[in-house]
């Protein structure tokens, strides 16, 4: 997308994907002494002086987005930083080692990238951590995994609490210690879990092994959030990205495309499970969050569920309306810049959708653009103001914040 002439803003921006990059001092720092040695051998992430590694359940995990050797050099979950446009991503040098954006670690710099993104407030999802910790297998180690990883990334947002809100993860490897988790991260004040929308360990988000969790977190107020990811290094019956790049394989495209379409094929699932169970229904006040999936898809999926909930037998009676439903309850959906739905469907997404920059993923965008975007396609400033943060502020009880009136340059 092309940049223009947005120079002020009166909109607050409350960014609802954006991405921190898991330092070392989680596992070294942040994890009980008694679980750094067996944790190294299953997960452990570091960059590596020469490239990067993953360690998973006993063995090197691949790279993810990875077609040879050279694109290593490219970290593209953290390549991108403030100035930089999409022909500058496309044009990185493979054979040349690309730095990761330190504001994914440093809260100091990613305050001062949001300053220069025009973005007031962000909520904070892993990013490892999103790929790989739903795979671990040791139910144990991933506790103190959890635990772990919410602490680093409490502090990480001590550094401006009333800008970055951290969303937790949770061992739901083991329901017991996902409930003990969910618990003490709500004492701490954590406003959203992360949770994937694929098979663990056998077990799908909508299954009654996890009413618990839904409960609890009805309960509790503490926003689901289900955050697609790529999900190259899953089994193929747990999410869709090794499916979808088994038929790459048989493409001339080069490199990897499972980001295109696993997520929203993941998250489709999920909808699909959650409407066919009523979990909306058993779980009327959770407060619900589709991410990193875009917003387009929701409506022809209901749309296809509904079709087929008139067909079917259910268990437990579940409304034969499942876009009533949804859009009838305390749900979100995530956008991105550019998402020609929002302002085609403005009745729609106006109440429900929340924007994206994506940081520092090497498809980032600014909240400057995000908002350009939105005017140049004739959105009312009201809307545009409850897309671009209080749609989401509201959710999670954050009073919005407007910092950045003006843009820096």
């Amino acid at each position: 997308m092309t940049q223009k002439t947005l120079t002020s803003k009166t909109y607050p921006v409350f960014d609802g994907d954006s991405h921190v990059l898991e330092p070392a001092a989680i596992w070294d720092e942040y994890l009980e002494p008694e679980y750094r040695a067996p944790a190294r051998s299953v997960f452990w992430r570091e960059e590596g002086d020469i490239r990067p590694v993953t360690i998973l359940n006993g063995k090197n995990a691949p790279e993810p987005f990875i077609p040879q050797d050279a694109a290593a050099n490219i970290p593209r979950y953290g390549v991108w930083q403030p100035g930089m446009t999409d022909d500058d991503i496309a044009k990185l040098d493979p054979r040349v080692r690309h730095p990761v954006n330190p504001g994914g670690g440093d809260p100091t710099v990613r305050l001062r990238h949001m300053d220069a993104m025009g973005i007031d407030q962000a909520l904070l999802f892993p990013t490892h951590f999103a790929e790989y910790f739903p795979l671990v297998e040791n139910p144990d180690i991933a506790e103190a995994l959890a635990r772990a990883y919410n602490n680093w990334i409490l502090d990480f947002c001590k550094a401006a609490p009333d800008r970055l809100v951290p969303v937790a993860v949770l061992p739901v490897q083991e329901i017991n210690a996902c409930i003990r988790e969910l618990r003490r991260i709500a004492k701490l004040g954590f406003k959203g879990a992360f949770i994937r929308p694929v098979f663990v360990q056998g077990r799908f988000p909508h299954q009654p092994y996890y009413y618990p969790l839904w409960q609890e977190l009805e309960e509790l107020g503490v926003m689901y959030c289900s955050h697609a990811t790529h999900g190259t290094n899953a089994p193929e019956l747990d999410a869709s990205a090794p499916f979808v790049e088994r038929v790459n394989g048989h493409l001339n495209i080069g490199h990897p495309v499972a980001e295109a379409i696993a997520p929203t094929m993941d998250q489709g699932a999920l909808l699909l499970g959650m409407m066919g169970e009523g979990l909306l229904e058993k779980y009327p006040n959770i407060k619900f969050y589709f991410a990193h999936s875009k917003a387009s898809w929701v409506h022809l999926f209901l749309e296809k569920i509904e079709s087929y909930l008139w067909l079917s037998i259910q268990a437990d009676p579940v409304s034969l309306e499942p876009e009533k439903i949804f859009f009838n309850r305390n749900t979100l959906i995530n956008f991105d810049t550019g998402e020609s739905a929002i302002w085609e469907m403005p009745d729609l997404f106006e109440k429900s959708a929340v924007w994206g920059s994506f940081y520092p993923n090497h498809d980032t965008y600014t909240a400057w653009q995000g908002i350009e975007s939105l005017e140049t396609h004739g959105m009312s400033g009201e809307a545009i103001r409850k897309l671009m943060g209080s749609n989401l502020a509201k959710m999670l009880g954050v009073k919005p914040l407007l910092k950045i009136k003006e843009k820096s340059g």
